[in-house]
């Protein structure tokens, strides 16, 4: 099946609801720092470019990124993860209280830095990226404190957003005991996967790879597909996790949504007018999707609002956010063009 329109009152009506939302968003969370300079010259001790230095800026990454397309949204949002107990942590904290996020659940940690990416960047290209990560699984005190958390927070909420960045926080253990915890509640669960962890999702609601991600799933090499492979390949996706959903973003050819009752598969041309950046798109994808699942949306009608707001993110540098109002006019300049 092709996009087809949603009546625009029917998206206002979807849009309401989401100051009436609350999600639960668990995962690997970090700081993007930004160092933004000019080059002028190559260094004399190496064939590299010298970045003069004049400005700096911050932004929250990784699960803390969903937290905030969220909070954008007006969504109700509670956060279960893990920081360092250093400077980068602190910061961290004090973004999520600006933008009105509860922070009992952001354990800070002695054994392990914050997660944080360094780009450096001269007119607006980037020229290095310098990561400092702790990958390992976390400690049993570590667990516990998430899993206090959790235990608190699963009650309040209409949904979990699962985002998984391979940093330490979801191990085969715990996101098999939240898994278990979220069936027996019949939860909407939704996860942003990462490769080296597809064995762990089983029993989801809804996965959102990327084409890439999508080959990785089934342990094949990535190509580029036909729309007849792509529909081929989401469906042995589908089957070999016990899905509901899958959408599988496409870069600028859109996504691709398949729903498991009904084998309906849905083809979405790419909203975006122009592509700045494509950092966190996938943030804001889950992100609006989830929220306008929990406020009773069809996942037609989700997939269809998280479409147009990944066209908006990714003509932003960096991990950019949609607010409700720019979501309605982008999907009312679409419906009348």
């Amino acid at each position: 099946m092709k996009t087809k329109p949603v009546a625009i009152d029917r998206l206002k009506n979807i849009v309401s609801r989401f100051g009436k939302s609350s999600i639960l968003v668990v995962g690997d969370c970090m700081i993007d720092k930004y160092v933004w300079g000019d080059v002028r010259r190559i260094s004399p001790e190496a064939p590299v470019p010298v970045v003069e230095t004049q400005s700096q800026t911050f932004r929250l990454g990784g699960a803390t990124n969903v937290v905030q397309n969220l909070r954008a949204l007006g969504v109700a949002t509670y956060l279960v993860s893990l920081r360092g107990r250093d400077p980068d942590g602190e910061l961290m904290k004090e973004m999520l209280e600006k933008i009105g996020c509860r922070t009992e659940g952001l354990f800070a940690s002695d054994s392990r830095p914050t997660t944080s990416k360094t780009r450096i960047m001269a007119r607006h290209q980037q020229i290095v990226r310098v990561d400092k990560e702790t990958t390992s699984d976390l400690t049993e005190n570590e667990y516990e404190h998430l899993w206090n958390n959790i235990r608190n927070f699963l009650p309040k909420v209409q949904g979990v957003i699962i985002s998984d960045y391979a940093k330490g926080v979801i191990s085969q253990p715990f996101i098999g005991a939240l898994l278990k915890k979220c069936k027996a509640r019949k939860m909407f669960v939704a996860i942003d996967p990462k490769e080296r962890h597809f064995n762990l999702y089983k029993g989801v609601s809804i996965m959102t790879p990327n084409l890439k991600e999508a080959h990785m799933a089934l342990g094949i090499p990535n190509a580029v597909c036909s729309d007849d492979e792509v529909k081929e390949l989401g469906w042995r996706i589908v089957n070999k996790f016990g899905l509901q959903y899958l959408l599988i973003t496409l870069s600028e050819r859109g996504m691709a949504l398949f729903e498991k009752k009904g084998m309906t598969f849905t083809h979405l041309p790419t909203m975006a007018q122009k592509v700045f950046d494509v950092t966190g798109a996938g943030d804001t994808v889950i992100s609006v999707y989830s929220a306008a699942i929990t406020c009773k949306g069809s996942p037609y009608e989700a997939a269809f609002l998280a479409n147009h707001a990944a066209g908006l993110a990714v003509a932003e540098l960096g991990t950019a956010c949609v607010d409700p109002k720019s979501l309605l006019e982008t999907c009312g300049k679409q419906q009348t063009s």
